[in-house]
């Protein structure tokens, strides 16, 4: 073994080098104290108990050995904020340090377990995970979409579990980062290009296994709301048994690793073809039954069906019948209404001389006399009034004026000519008088002396 404390020029074997950083840590730090929040805590067949301790910005190796955890005040259990006494140690094989808890007291509940429940609460309030709002996963999608990392054993599964199941698949990758900074905005990207292309009918979003802190994006409240805010149905994938993420809650269905989400977004083929069987065999019974029910409809049909040279002569004997019935009606009702017709006929026939007849001929003989003359008077009026407008029309007529002497001057055109400067010497004229028209020539105009 190599001197602790090698002089600076000397050279150092990786296990010496090891070996010298242990015997430091463990003299150094034979007991800390040490606050901070469990992380990743499994417990394997071994017995032993190994979590991470972090506080936001770092993280160390913690292993409570079997013995140990017995005695522990508080076991330990992820999300939970703990001081625990130990020692470090190192593991010159691997060149990792991790902390040896002797103790441990709980510190309240850690903070980002804290954010956690807060934020579940608040999301939960809105609904978000409430049973009503999940949608139904396609039995058979045309098309699948899957958020992931394209370098990640989470996509290699998918693809061969896919492949096995329906080799007729397509599969949309949309890549992401699934752990560290900036991997809430790639997730929430790329989800919004799946619903963008409009192709996928289904989404897997997730990723393999790891620890708390690589699984914290799919806590984070973005990605969340995402999924939530999808038109087309989310699968969650992110491989933890243990607890569950946000997304897991959030998502129309839930599966707990990537592998799961593909064995449930394609059925097997020996299910899809028993169901394609039984859809076959339903569909044939239902088409023989809907073909034996026709022909009895159309068995029934053609038994009432009847020549059209039969019906013609049903029509003819309902003709016959109903005219013999219109005949025997008619004879009926003339024999009721016979001693009626002849109680009238009695009655009608004194009339005209009886009594009651000459005051109604006296009646009528003065209303026509009074017709005859408010005719009469009528006609009266009506002509002297037509001889009065006629007195009035002959009086403005111009014709009446050519009776006194006066006359009325045409030129060639038609027009009358009350002007003499309207007619040239030359001008050819007619003019009217009371009993005719006379064609004349001007051979000289002259006005009247003023």
């Amino acid at each position: 073994m190599e001197a602790v404390n090698p002089h600076w020029n000397d050279i150092l074997t990786v296990t010496g080098l090891n070996e010298a950083i242990r015997e430091l840590l463990e003299d150094r730090f034979a007991f800390v104290r040490v606050r901070g929040e469990i992380s990743d805590c499994h417990e394997p067949a071994s017995g032993h108990v190994y979590f991470a301790l972090i506080d936001g910005q770092s993280r160390v190796r913690c292993v409570v050995w079997r013995g140990t955890r017995k005695r522990l005040a508080q076991p330990a259990q992820n999300g939970l904020k703990v001081v625990v006494t130990g020692r470090l140690a190192l593991y010159p094989p691997r060149g990792e340090y991790q902390l040896v808890v002797e103790s441990m007291q709980g510190d309240g509940q850690g903070e980002a377990r804290a954010r956690l429940l807060a934020l579940h609460a608040r999301l939960a309030a809105e609904g978000l995970f409430a049973p009503e709002r999940k949608r139904p996963v396609p039995f058979f999608p045309g098309a699948i979409g899957i958020v992931t990392s394209a370098t990640g054993a989470a996509l290699q599964d998918v693809i061969r579990i896919l492949s096995d199941r329906g080799p007729g698949y397509h599969l949309i990758l949309a890549p992401a980062r699934v752990q560290g900074e900036g991997a809430a905005e790639e997730i929430v990207g790329a989800l919004g290009r799946l619903i963008r292309d409009g192709r996928a009918d289904v989404i897997i979003c997730g990723r393999g296994g790891g620890s708390a802190e690589d699984l914290a994006v799919f806590n984070d409240e973005r990605v969340v709301r995402a999924i939530a805010a999808s038109p087309v149905p989310v699968i969650s994938a992110v491989g933890h048994e243990i607890d569950l993420t946000l997304t897991d809650m959030v998502a129309d269905l839930r599966a707990p690793t990537p592998s799961a989400a593909a064995l449930l977004v394609i059925p097997e083929k020996a299910v899809l073809e028993e169901r394609i069987r039984i859809l076959s065999r339903g569909l044939r019974q239902g088409l023989l039954r809907l073909v034996t029910s026709r022909n009895e409809r159309l068995d029934r049909l053609t038994s009432r069906l009847l020549h059209p040279r039969r019906r013609i002569e049903q029509y003819r004997f309902q003709c016959d019948a109903l005219e013999e019935r219109l005949r025997h009606a008619a004879g009926l009702l003339l024999q009721r209404r016979r001693p009626l017709l002849h109680g009238l006929r009695q009655r009608l026939d004194p009339w005209p001389w009886g009594r009651g007849l000459p005051p109604y001929r006296l009646r009528i003989e003065q209303a026509r006399k009074r017709l005859a003359q408010e005719l009469q008077r009528t006609i009266q009026r009506k002509a002297d009034a037509l001889t009065a407008l006629d007195a009035r029309l002959h009086g403005v007529s111009p014709l009446a004026i050519l009776q006194r002497g006066y006359a009325i001057v045409y030129d060639e055109t038609g027009k009358i000519r009350q002007r003499i400067g309207a007619i040239r010497p030359g001008d050819s004229v007619v003019i009217r008088l009371a009993d005719g028209f006379l064609d004349a020539t001007i051979t000289q105009t002259r006005k009247h002396s003023s």
